[in-house]
């Protein structure tokens, strides 16, 4: 009986490897939902098109055909749009294939994509969002109904009659920052007009049709023939254009079943009068331990209900990671990281309400992998002293103890969850809370430090492994939410859940690679700071974006349920194994509070003040604000839409307050030293 199933799992993981993956995707009807929203708009009063209300008519017929639930709407009101989205969303569930097709009229207002309806009456920009759909409310839709994965096909690029009434809008439609799992396919380049067709069907409708009736043919490359053909078509005046990446594979129509499912299809005749139950078991106990991708695809197919669903998922998972990057010649080789001698020192806590904190130790690692172009050029990175980091990613508990607030979209997850759904300005404002409190030098680490202690002295794929289900939470879990902090295997330096559970704020600009990156472990904190550097991947995304090595970014004011963080803490004299002891008092960090007086020259202008050229707070017309800060002598500057002008070298000592004023000046941003006794009142003056 065993021999049996274990000869037809071999003769599956026997298959090439394209014959695998069709088997992964060729499931029976009723094993994935497929639904879909198909709008044509075409009877606009003042600028009619031809031929959307054709193209949403063949696409709906072609997407029943292939087995898709379909919402079909032709010439939608302005009346009839709530009700269709919540007919599309009703319709949807955990874990379908979602689908939105969309041809007709598109606008863009400041950035964001609208749909109008056909008897939108649209005099200024703001009457679009009431008379269109967005397509970012759309995109929620799908993501709070965690789908498996999403499918936007936009034709919405034609000559918009709109547009000459607004003051802000270009042609064609905006860029749009595509959601995990989701790809969206526009019909010309963002900004772009595309062809309504000569024909029946519009010029990029009419390629989408020809390659959904292919067997077999994966969905990226499907894309890639529409998008010649079109460019083709048009001699190159229209180019389609496409965001974001969805986890696994998707066909229109899978490939015909090949001799593995056939074979497969065969395992109940061949066991007999065998239980179901019994049959599962005897297949799990003889495929657990195998590595071929193959197998697992074909359980998953044979069992979507399985009692085993779970685990085999993780091992398909983790057997389909990205392939490592090929080993670089060796006249362009990397000296891999020494084994390193040092360990974790102490962990420990400076408060109740504090997170547990592991003290780094110093050293040496070649950051960056080379996979991508932002993870180049690899470079050695020395971090000169020991720090702490956080054991674990800040919680829930944590953040409503400073804060008296919890922002977590999973706030249901519970205390010992990470706090998620925080900006890298809030995560600001709780590094001052903290610091004020404790007394000590909280702060984010720098994107070095993070990479430094995620590898622990280690070259693995992961922080802490080359095994992602043992290290991180990511999508391969289905569970659509963060989980519990430490609920994964910690790395070397027992840091849990670098890798997955909530991305990481760090404290560095964004930089598209590492050409002229600091070799000191220091933030990088010039560039492109209104983007901030994000680190570990998270519940949501795929495992590749958990790598050791990944980097993201994100802007420094934006909320994501994906994003949370963890504490440094610039240590001082601090114990190491070691290392010479400090004097408590000596060990404590400095105060520097910065105030700015009124004015009424550009008293609407905000101004920056950077401590040795990083970036420490933004200060508004009569504000103050205060930080805690290692002890040590530092440059101070000031500038706001005018450089500075006069900067001042402060030296903060332990437990002490030093005052700065940020003045702006007819020649520019001046930063000048206070007495104690004017600081404290100009700061208590401005803080009530």
């Amino acid at each position: 009986m065993r021999a049996w199933l274990v000869l037809i799992l071999l003769l599956a993981a026997a298959l090439p490897a394209q014959a695998q993956r069709n088997l992964a995707v060729d499931k029976p009807a009723a094993a994935e939902k497929r639904v879909a929203l198909v709008i044509g708009n075409a009877a606009y009063g003042a600028s009619p098109l031809k031929n959307p209300v054709n193209d949403a008519r063949a696409i709906a017929a072609k997407l029943q055909k292939l087995g898709f639930d379909v919402v079909k709407r032709e010439n939608l009101t302005t009346k009839q749009i709530g009700a269709t989205l919540r007919e599309f969303r009703s319709r949807l569930s955990p874990g379908s294939e979602a689908l939105f097709f969309y041809a007709g009229h598109g606008v863009q207002v400041k950035g964001v994509n609208y749909l109008p309806a056909v008897d939108a009456d649209i005099t200024s920009e703001e009457d679009v969002p009431n008379q269109s759909i967005n397509v970012s409310q759309l995109l929620e839709i799908m993501d709070d109904t965690r789908t498996r994965l999403n499918l936007i096909f936009l034709d919405a690029c034609r000559n918009n009659p709109f547009t000459r009434r607004f003051r802000s809008t270009g042609g064609g439609l905006a860029k749009i920052e595509a959601p995990s799992g989701t790809k969206i396919s526009f019909a010309t380049r963002p900004g772009s007009v595309a062809a309504d067709g000569e024909g029946r069907n519009g010029l990029y409708t009419e390629h989408l049709l020809r390659v959904m009736d292919e067997r077999g043919l994966p969905i990226e490359q499907a894309l890639k023939r529409v998008y010649s053909g079109v460019k083709q078509a048009s001699k190159g005046a229209q180019e389609p254009w496409e965001e974001g990446t969805i986890e696994g594979e998707f066909y229109f129509q899978p490939a015909a079943p090949g001799p593995a499912a056939q074979v497969a299809q065969l395992t109940p005749q061949l066991v007999g009068a065998r239980t179901t139950e019994q049959i599962e078991d005897e297949l799990w106990d003889a495929i657990r331990d195998s590595e071929k991708i193959g197998v697992f695809e074909e359980y998953i197919r044979q069992y979507p209900n399985g009692r085993y669903l779970a685990q085999a998922r993780v091992k398909l998972a983790g057997l389909r990671e990205v392939p490592r990057p090929a080993p670089m010649a060796a006249s362009a080789a990397v000296s891999p990281a020494p084994t390193p001698t040092a360990s974790a020192g102490p962990v420990f806590k400076d408060c109740d309400e504090c997170p547990e904190m592991v003290t780094i130790p110093a050293g040496s690692f070649e950051m960056g992998d080379g996979m991508l172009d932002s993870d180049k050029p690899v470079h050695r990175v020395t971090i000169p002293a020991a720090f702490a980091l956080g054991r674990t990613e800040v919680t829930q508990a944590q953040w409503r103890a400073m804060m008296g607030n919890n922002p977590s979209r999973f706030a249901d997850c519970g205390d010992d969850c990470p706090v998620e759904n925080v900006s890298w300005d809030d995560v600001q404002h709780f590094v001052r809370k903290i610091s004020q409190k404790t007394g000590k030098a909280y702060r984010l680490p720098s994107e070095a430090e993070w990479e430094y202690a995620c590898r622990a002295g280690a070259r693995q794929w992961y922080c802490g492994s080359d095994n992602v289900a043992g290290v991180a939470w990511h999508d391969a879990f289905f569970s659509g939410a963060t989980h519990r902090v430490a609920g994964k295997q910690a790395n070397a330096w027992q840091l849990h859940d670098m890798s997955g559970n909530v991305t990481e704020w760090v404290e560095d600009c964004w930089h598209g690679n590492y050409e002229g990156a600091p070799n000191d472990g220091s933030a990088w904190a010039s560039g492109n700071c209104e983007k901030r550097v994000t680190r570990g991947g998270s519940w949501a995304g795929p495992a590749h974006l958990a790598r050791a090595a990944r980097r993201d970014w994100a802007e420094p004011a934006t909320r994501n349920s994906h994003w949370g963080f963890r504490l440094a803490q610039t240590l001082v004299g601090a114990a190491i194994p070691g290392a010479q002891q400090t004097p408590p008092e000596q060990n404590a960090a400095a105060t520097l509070c910065f105030f700015r007086t009124p004015q009424f020259i550009n008293s609407r202008t905000t101004a920056t003040v950077e401590v040795d050229r990083r970036k420490v707070g933004q200060l508004k017309n009569s504000d103050a604000f205060c930080i805690s800060h290692p002890p040590g002598t530092y440059t101070i500057s000031g500038y706001g839409l005018m450089p500075p002008h006069k900067t001042v070298t402060v030296t903060a000592q332990p437990g002490k307050t030093v005052y700065v004023k940020v003045e702006d000046t007819l020649l520019g941003w001046e930063s000048s030293l206070a007495t104690e006794q004017d600081g404290q009142q100009e700061v208590a003056a401005r803080r009530r």
